[in-house]
């Protein structure tokens, strides 16, 4: 703490005594405040981004005249010439015109301040908000949504999104900054946490990071909600939509409809939205009834949204945030087994003996306290959030229990976060050389558990403190941006005694394992961990930049105690994982085509790989790891309002399954996908038609062998390539009513997920969606 102490005394101290202050408000056209603007005076390395109201504020430390560039997604960029002589706080307000073919500027604010692309060493992706609006068109699935982005899996088509990983690695999955996952006891149910309608972007960072805390091993996925409507007191937008089946049409068709209400009343800002979708029945090219294990056929789901900030003074604003997502299926179907390998599990007509599976709530609340210059040039920024998540998975026979009388039985996972984060921000400047440190402390509270349905305990509540104090450093010079940060983690895990589940093979009276009792105790974790990054801009056609960070992940601590055969926590093999991401990448931008390359490597010496036992019981095993791949993408204009994009992921990943050096053994499909491709060609046509048809490419993935009698293990089982057209269009009706038209499976592949295809089970050997349509119609008044 003494460090974090000195970096306070050492960012006050080296502010320049001299500084002229230019100030401004950025807007659009009609008279909107831009945020996210991309503010740098030309020649030198200072620079800024406008805030939600679209306002900014530069310090200069010598008088002159500047040359400005004033920059934003969607959006023509322009110079203003401005003159610093012996007045101070000039103001100079600028208004920029849409400009939708041409996205040069992208801003991110995942790594706890406003940043662009260019001064970011590592690789990141964002989906604009229009970008989630298209791809939503052909899913309500979120998990769908991120698929086009390079180094993510393509997802499962289920409610579980196990296997989806990011560069092979579980990523952190947040809402506005607020965790997700369930690290503690990973349950696969993290990415289908919110619906598409409460999105206004999604802000990807690649590689380990510790900057949110644990569970970041392969990055973070941070979902940004909805901003206020600022340019107008009352807002409304409505959209009623229906889906279904083009194949075979019967049972299939799905309704939804959303209504958003946003706005801002003098200092007052809102926003709100009410949600609503059921999806019929899912069914396969040839028109047959899917599979409801773990579906998304026939689920309800639910989403309120509200947001509100008030703008206490020019400095102060504070923001309340509530988030509550519900998702559940309600089926009318039972899985017929088929043969892996060989012929499908399909839904056939009857009635599932256990509860209705998904996710039952999932209530996210923030309240955010932002002060600009609370001392000096110093910015505060406070959270304090909570989460309330549980989801109930699929009747399993694994719990087939005679003495208590229970068939079977369901399990669910339970957690709750407390949170709160301290964050400030310092800039400082030795004449050409500026930048920041930022600097504060996270603190975390997770209760997580594994429980039954019927009351039997599986995973006891794991109670987990963490206490994490941070600093990150940024420097620019000329064209050079530097950037270094340090945090330490202080976790302590309490759990209580406890007693293994009892299981039995169906039928049988004697148990085949569990039954442990087991003494609780308290688990310490303490690591310090770190990140440096180098990016050099001077050539728009050749950025480059390398970077080396570290995250810190407590590897899915409830499957170890859950399957425990020691009498004390303390004996059970819990070693936390450090990853270490090593990466050299590239941006470059040529007249009109943006290029964008990444090489990586992912090391740790305690892995969190599943490995299943002869018996069928699934542990972690603690081996060597290196994951290593390369992600490529382009986006450039071909003609007048016609792009053309695509992008390319390769990951691979290996075991040192003898702790030797030798990383000799493959690892398994639910963490390593095989290549993908992504294309897409988009055309706009007067503001009015919007059109975009994008193609998927997975290709296939044999490392492994069958067993003597020709199964595979979990994980192992071989990947056949598959190809996907995704079809949607929107039609400005009137100019306040749009049209919207998806079409998924545009050519009806009949195919295997990927899930389906590695898992190796005749559970989980289920066809993927026929052709689907999505027919919308929105309203804004």
């Amino acid at each position: 703490m003494r460090f974090l102490f000195g970096l306070v005394f050492l960012a006050s101290g080296i502010l320049t005594a001299q500084d002229f202050t230019l100030q401004g408000t950025v807007k659009d056209q009609d008279n909107n405040p831009i945020p996210f603007v991309n503010v740098m005076a030309k020649g030198t390395s200072i620079g800024t981004t406008s805030d939600e109201k679209g306002k900014y504020i530069l310090h200069f430390t010598e008088s002159g005249s500047y040359t400005l560039t004033f920059s934003a997604i969607g959006f023509k960029s322009v110079e203003k010439n401005v003159s610093l002589e012996n007045s101070n706080g000039i103001k100079l307000d600028v208004t920029l015109e849409e400009y939708l073919e041409q996205l040069n500027e992208i801003v991110i604010t995942s790594n706890r301040t406003r940043e662009t692309l260019d001064e970011v060493p590592s690789s990141v992706s964002v989906l604009t908000s229009r970008q989630v609006e298209n791809l939503s068109q052909t899913s309500n699935s979120v998990a769908d949504i991120l698929t086009e982005i390079p180094g993510i899996s393509l997802s499962t088509n289920q409610t579980s999104n196990t296997g989806q990983t990011l560069r092979g690695r579980n990523m952190l999955v947040l809402i506005d900054g607020i965790p997700q996952s369930t690290p503690l006891r990973s349950g696969g149910r993290d990415i289908n946490t919110i619906d598409p309608s409460t999105i206004e972007r999604i802000e990807v960072i690649k590689g380990a990071t510790a900057i949110y805390g644990n569970g970041a091993d392969g990055g973070i996925v941070n979902y940004i909600t909805k901003k206020t409507a600022e340019s107008k007191p009352f807002e409304s937008t409505t959209t009623v939509g229906s889906t279904g089946s083009l194949v075979a049409i019967d049972n299939t068709v799905g309704a939804n409809i959303s209504q958003t209400f946003s706005g801002k009343v003098n200092k007052l800002g809102y926003v709100a939205n009410g949600t609503f979708r059921q999806t019929g029945v899912f069914k396969d090219a040839n028109g047959v009834v899917m599979s409801p294990f773990y579906g998304l056929g026939e689920t309800s789901q639910y989403s309120l949204f509200g947001k509100f900030n008030y703008e206490i003074s020019d400095k102060q604003n504070i923001e309340l945030m509530y988030n509550y997502f519900s998702s559940n299926q309600d089926t009318q179907y039972v899985a017929e087994l088929g043969e892996y390998g060989e012929t499908p599990t399909i839904g056939v007509l009857g009635e599932d003996p256990g509860e209705d599976q998904g996710n039952r709530y999932n209530h996210n609340i923030q309240l955010t306290y932002d002060y600009a210059g609370i001392f000096g040039k110093t910015d505060l920024r406070t959270n304090l959030y909570y989460q309330d998540f549980k989801t109930v998975y699929g009747f399993s026979d694994f719990f087939f229990d005679p003495n208590l009388g229970f068939d079977g039985g369901q399990s669910s996972i339970l957690s709750t976060k407390k949170g709160a984060r301290f964050n400030l921000k310092t800039p400082y400047s030795f004449g050409n050389v500026n930048g920041y440190v930022l600097y504060g402390l996270d603190v975390l509270n997770d209760k997580t558990s594994q429980e039954l349905v019927d009351g039997r305990l599986w995973v006891p509540e794991m109670d987990m403190t963490n206490l994490a104090p941070y600093a990150q450093f940024k420097t620019m010079y000329s064209d050079f941006v530097f950037k270094a940060g340090i945090r330490f983690e202080n976790i302590k895990i309490d759990v209580p005694d406890y007693t293994t589940i009892t299981t039995y093979n169906e039928g049988e009276t004697t148990p085949n394992g569990g039954g442990v009792a087991v003494d609780g105790g308290q688990l310490d974790y303490n690591a310090t961990v770190f990140n440096v990054g180098l990016r050099y801009n001077k050539w728009s056609v050749f950025k480059p930049f390398v970077s080396f960070s570290q995250s810190f992940s407590i590897a899915d601590l409830g499957r170890t105690l859950r399957s425990a055969t020691q009498n004390t926590v303390s004996e059970i093999n819990s070693e936390a994982v450090i990853a270490n991401n090593y990466e050299i990448g590239i941006n470059s931008q040529l007249g009109k085509t943006r290029l964008s390359g990444a090489y990586f490597i992912s090391t740790s010496e305690l892995g969190s790989t599943y490995r299943e036992t002869p018996s069928g019981v699934f542990e972690i095993a603690r081996q060597p790891e290196k994951i290593y791949g390369v992600e490529l993408a382009l986006d450039t204009e071909l003609l007048e309002n016609l792009n053309f994009g695509t992008s390319f992921t390769y990951v691979e990943g290996k075991l040192d399954t003898q702790d030797n050096g030798d990383y000799s053994t493959y690892m398994n499909g639910d963490r390593i996908p095989p290549i993908k491709l992504v294309s897409y060609l988009s055309y706009r046509w007067k503001k009015r038609l919007d059109t975009r048809l994008s193609y998927t490419y997975s290709g296939n993935r044999n490392r492994f062998d069958p067993n003597d009698s020709g199964d595979y293990s979990y994980g192992q089982g071989p990947v056949d390539s598959f190809n996907v057209l995704n079809l949607t269009t929107n039609y400005q009706l009137t100019p306040t009513t749009n049209l919207g038209v998806g079409i998924r499976n545009l050519l009806n592949e009949d195919y295997y997920n990927l899930i389906s295809q590695w898992a190796g089970r005749d559970s989980n050997y289920i066809k993927a969606n026929g052709t689907q349509f999505n027919v919308s119609l929105t309203v804004k008044l």
